[in-house]
């Protein structure tokens, strides 16, 4: 048609432009690429430790994503190890034999190299019925550790929340239904709030499996309270009487404040790199915070300089303080039972390993021979730890590196330490790893390519390889 319309010179530009399937391929191309280089490092022998989890598409889909962490050159990486498709009825025997396939039968990858092994406390992973993570553990001798994921403990122990203060959080959730359930309402409320000229025009839905969901909707109903009250005046709601209650404001203004607090440790839990030491540490901060605010409510003269929304509302509204007292007490029986729920959650004894190497988190915090001898190290290990500690040179490289390239890096003079400490730092503590990969897939498996196979599109887009591009331009760009 460009021939017939223009001249041969525009229809041979147009033989130029690649088509869809040029671009699969070549993605394909760059995702087996990857796939390869990842794969010939980890048959080296490497030790590595893997964090899993599993989700439903957009398709209905059963999707398991598997992460690896090894020990490489002179730090540990991170990298998405597969992505398999399940059918919804396996079971957890079926779940292990498909995993069992990719990672023996396809990578030729042996399991006794696997010290870690990281997943949610789901009954999928862990149930009487399924049982994944004890196959998993039978087939490494053992020689792995299991963690459960230290952001969906945190998030387990955030559920219990005292009945009253619970009431709050069902009508704010009634609140938001009620708007972003109507298209029209919804719009009607962002325009009224970009009239007004507030900081956010529209609320968010609650998503019991969202780690953050219940912070940010609290936060932004609290936020826009004023505005939605009159919003469902206007729209002669019943609703609108819970926001001219100045006790359910208050509580509301509590509950606000408390999770964001719980937003912040769980966005401190995420990320790339983080060691086992920093994640327990912060646990441990906040469980003596929630004693300390404990004291702090039981006092004759309560402060709640902890909660800056709840203590801004008590100031500039006068609360009855026959109120106030008995709010004070739903408080205190809500940080009461966080801290008993955080004890359950992460108990101290799960923590007996770390401390009985705390010489991996500072070594140079062991400099004389009385303080070594209560690590309860053999011979050869003391020897090490002193020679180490007493060295002033690798005390700038402990000062400068992360944890684990430390213990990579003084692997040649001093093994069995640094054996020991890449055992300890290797495993994963979360599987926010896994979320992302989720979010990603998101992105790009959509209503409209709910058929879409992500796996090579998948690899290219989490894969932490750096490709070999001259090799990939080597290539024969179509196949014969």
């Amino acid at each position: 048609m460009v021939r017939t319309i223009f001249d041969d010179k525009s229809a041979d530009k147009l033989k130029t432009i690649p088509n869809d399937n040029t671009v699969s391929l070549r993605i394909c191309t760059i995702a087996e690429h990857l796939e390869t280089m990842l794969i010939t490092r980890l048959q080296s022998g490497i030790d590595f430790a893997i964090q899993l989890d599993e989700s439903t598409d957009i398709g209905s889909c059963t999707t398991l994503l598997v992460y690896v962490r090894y020990a490489w050159q002179d730090d540990f990486l991170e990298d998405f190890l597969c992505f398999l498709n399940l059918t919804s009825h396996l079971s957890g025997l079926d779940i292990f034999t498909e995993l069992e396939r990719r990672i023996v039968g396809q990578y030729k990858l042996n399991w006794k190299n696997c010290k870690g092994i990281t997943s949610d406390g789901t009954a999928t992973m862990t149930g009487k019925h399924s049982r994944v993570i004890k196959k998993l553990l039978e087939v490494t001798n053992n020689g792995a550790v299991w963690n459960h994921c230290f952001i969906h403990r945190e998030g387990l122990a955030s559920r219990e929340i005292p009945q009253n203060l619970m009431e709050v959080l069902k009508n704010a959730v009634k609140v938001v239904n009620f708007i972003k359930g109507s298209s029209l309402n919804s719009r009607l409320l962002e325009t009224f709030c970009s009239e007004i000229g507030t900081n956010h025009t529209h609320l968010l839905y609650h998503t019991k499996i969202r780690w953050l969901s219940q912070g940010k909707i609290l936060s932004r109903v609290y936020e826009l309270r004023n505005e939605i009250h009159f919003f469902l005046i206007e729209k002669k709601s019943h609703l609108a009487s819970i926001f001219e209650d100045d006790t359910w404001v208050t509580k509301l203004a509590y509950l606000t404040d408390i999770f964001s607090i719980l937003n912040e440790l769980s966005l401190k839990l995420q990320g790339k790199n983080s060691d086992v030491f920093q994640h327990v540490e912060r646990i441990q901060g906040f469980r003596k915070t929630l004693l300390l605010w404990q004291v702090r409510l039981k006092s004759n003269r309560p402060s709640y300089y902890m909660f800056p929304r709840f203590l801004q509302h008590i100031e500039e509204n006068i609360i009855n303080e026959n109120i106030l007292k008995e709010i004070k007490l739903e408080i205190l029986l809500h940080l009461t039972s966080l801290s008993q729920t955080f004890n359950h959650f992460f108990p101290e004894e799960k923590f007996e390993t770390l401390r009985e190497n705390s010489w991996v988190k500072d070594p140079f915090a062991f400099r004389n021979p009385e303080s070594i001898i209560e690590l309860n190290l053999v011979p050869e290990e003391e020897n090490e730890l002193l020679q180490l500690s007493s060295s002033y040179t690798l005390k700038n490289d402990y000062e400068t590196l992360s944890l684990s390239a430390f213990w990579m890096k003084v692997k040649e003079d001093f093994p069995l330490l640094s054996r020991k400490s890449v055992l300890l730092l290797l495993p994963f503590t979360t599987t926010s790893l896994c979320e992302l990969g989720f979010s990603i897939l998101t992105q790009l498996k959509t209503k409209e390519r709910n058929g879409l196979n992500c796996a090579a599109v998948m690899r290219v887009a989490l894969s932490s390889c750096v490709p070999d591009w001259n090799e990939l331009m080597n290539r024969q760009a179509h196949p014969s």
